[in-house]
This record gives C-alpha cells, structure tokens and sequence, in this order.
C-alpha cells in the first residue's frame, strides 16, 4: 500500500491515549452515548438501519461506541482505525464476531474494496485530518451507486452570534496551547475543563430550558442532557488534539459536490450537534 500522507501521527496518538482511558465498553456508558447516536442518525431516511442488512464501514473507529450501534443493521462491518491501542481496543470488542473486519489502517489508505459499500460512516473524524477534501473522496471510492455517507465535521459556528465566535476564537488558542502538553498534564488540564467549564455550563442550560428560556446560545448548550463521562470525553477530545478544521454548511457543500455526491439528496440535520449530514453517491 503507498505511503499515507493524509495522516498526522500526533493526532493518531493522542486518540489513541483518548480511547484507552474513555473506551465506553461498559454497557452503561453505551447506554449514555445512545443518545448522541440518535443525534448522529437524523439525517438518515426513518428507518434506514432497520431495513435490510448493510455493507457498513465505520472509517475512524476509535473504541467502537459508533460501531456498537451499527453492528445491528449490518451484514459485514469494516472498522478502520488507524490507532494501535484503538485497533486493541476494536479486537477486544468485536474480534468475535464473524461479520466485523478489523482494520489498522486509515480512511485515504485502506484495504476496504472499492464500491463494496451501502453505508460509510466517519463522525468526528475528517476535521482531524490533514486534507479532509481527500478523505471525502477517499470514503466515496469505497461506496456503491447509491450508497450513502452519513458524516459528522465541526462547524464553523457561522449560525452564533459575535461573541459565540469570538469566545470560540479564544478557546481555539487554549487548545493550541493544551495540545502541546505533555499527555499526563494535558490529561489533567482537559478534566478541570470539563469539571469547571463543561459541566457548569451544561447546567446553566438545563436551567434555562427548565424554566423556559432558550438556550441555543450559551456555550456547550448541548451537554445538558449528557453525563459528565461524556463531557470528560468530549474536553479531551476537544482541547487535547492538535489539528481541528472547521466547516461551514456552504464549504461542506461544495466539498461534497466536488467528490462527486449526488448534491440533491444532501441532508443536514437541524439540530446539533453541527454539522452532521447524509448524502447519495451518484
């Protein structure tokens, strides 16, 4: 296989750090994630996994909380990770089971055929590469006619007010910082950022919306229903990697158009988190 540009190995092992110590392989930290699959699936067709079994790849499968849900409505699974200990964690879980194919490799170099698949799926992980562009098309060689790739990228808070995006440009520049820690004090940094930034805020909108008052607006809104696990997760993931992009509705569209989807049947989900989307291969 040629040599993989469209990887950083810094982001690589960061994840890979990340899954070992959040791996959701208690069932009841896979229950406190279904939610988010929910979030995730909107813009598919009602009833899309309860249909026929499909040829599904997870691309970027860190733990295996996404695959967990979709082994259900799949006739053959490929999971690409990239990640050593993921690719540990990927055969600790699913090794067994005859239908699951495990592979250490990355979305742009894989050894999944080409046109083989009904549904491809990469949520939160094509902002951390390196030419995201590539990897969509990279994802669309492996798809058949008609297949559909369900999609998760960070959005480029084109819909918040001023300050949102200022206070984001903020916290971009403590990321960068953060990034560059060693892991055990960036470990620690991103846990008091999620126990005094994260959970407050998630609280604050749970109040909000108690008593009436829209919340759509204050920071990290979207966690006041999921559990401090998750927020801890989510802290790490956020401030701990090194390489973020970030991607407007219109951006993601072109992007999309230029890898050759059928632009026509693109779908965003209204609801957060953003921007998550499904389309058709032509």
């Amino acid at each position: 296989m040629a040599k993989d540009e469209n990887r950083d190995e810094d982001v690589i092992s960061h994840f890979g750090g990340e899954w070992k110590v959040f791996n959701f392989l208690d069932d009841g930290q896979l229950e406190d994630i279904r939610r988010q699959f929910g979030a995730y699936v909107k813009p598919l067709p009602n009833g899309f996994l309860q249909g026929s079994p499909l040829a599904i790849a997870d691309f970027g499968a860190g733990s295996g909380r996404w695959a967990h849900f979709l082994l259900p409505s799949a006739q053959q699974l490929w999971l690409v990770e990239p990640g050593i200990e993921s690719f540990a964690l990927l055969q600790e879980r699913f090794g067994n089971k005859p239908n699951v194919k495990i592979l250490n490799e990355s979305v742009s170099k894989n050894s999944v055929p080409d046109a083989c698949l009904d549904l491809a799926v990469c949520l939160g992980v094509l902002h951390h590469v390196p030419d995201t562009v590539q990897g969509i098309r990279d994802i669309f060689k492996k798809m058949k006619p008609g297949a559909t790739f369900l999609c998760y990228l960070y959005y480029a808070l084109e819909n918040k007010p001023l300050a949102y995006r200022a206070l984001w440009r903020f916290s971009n520049k403590v990321r960068l910082t953060i990034s560059k820690l060693p892991y055990l004090p960036r470990r620690i940094v991103c846990e008091l950022i999620a126990a005094l930034i994260y959970f407050p805020l998630a609280r604050i909108s749970k109040l909000f919306t108690k008593v009436g008052i829209s919340s759509k607006n204050v920071p990290l809104h979207h966690y006041e229903n999921l559990t401090f696990y998750i927020m801890r997760n989510d802290a790490f993931d956020r401030f701990g990697t090194s390489l973020e992009q970030r991607f407007s509705k219109a951006q993601i569209t072109t992007m999309i158009q230029e890898a050759g989807f059928d632009i026509s049947t693109l779908v965003f989900s209204p609801e957060e988190p953003f921007w998550t989307f499904s389309v058709k291969k032509s």
